[in-house]
């Protein structure tokens, strides 16, 4: 029955990871988009802008935290492959598996700060001292919403780490 329900929380999570990566794609365009137009104006029109570090700063951190779970489930994230050469398939499975609970460990502390200082803001309702007039709630939401995303691809990839047979090595 465990079974069941992580293949259904790994197919949520791939479906999820497809989406936040389209959508941090997308972000990364629009910052290069607003970037260019910035200099552009600036060098071309001495005409610099107000608005254009501030957008691209806050549209950053959205990039960010919508990128975090697909590059864990892609392998994008630094990790030490070099071992698996030196130490048994056995051994390289349980590696697998206490570096993916370590993962996920981190995941939930990181979790649990960025809804702390969410819901603070949240409680707060200041404004972001820039020039554009924005509250800061508007841009700290997707830290938990993209860590929890991170958390659930974590607990995927653990499981599936766990229910792995060990590999075996071609020779």
């Amino acid at each position: 029955m465990a079974g069941g329900w992580m293949v259904w929380l790994g197919r949520v999570t791939r479906a999820l990871n497809r989406v936040f990566m389209l959508l941090a794609g997308m972000l990364a365009v629009a910052i290069c988009a607003i970037i260019f137009y910035d200099v552009l104006m600036r060098n071309a029109f001495n005409a610099p802008t107000i608005w254009a570090l501030d957008v691209s700063r806050f549209l950053l951190v959205y990039l960010f935290f919508l990128a975090l779970a697909p590059a864990l489930q892609t392998g994008g994230h630094v990790s030490v492959d070099i071992l698996e050469q030196w130490v048994s398939p056995q051994a390289w499975r349980r590696l697998r598996i206490a570096a993916m609970t370590l993962t996920v460990v981190f995941g939930c502390i990181l979790l649990w700060q960025l809804t702390r200082s969410t819901v603070d803001v949240f409680v707060r309702d200041e404004l972001f001292p820039t020039a554009i007039q924005l509250r800061v709630k508007y841009v700290y939401w997707i830290g938990p919403v993209g860590t929890l995303e991170f958390v659930l691809t974590a607990i995927v990839q653990l499981g599936s780490a766990w229910n792995a047979s060990a590999p075996r090595r071609s020779v």
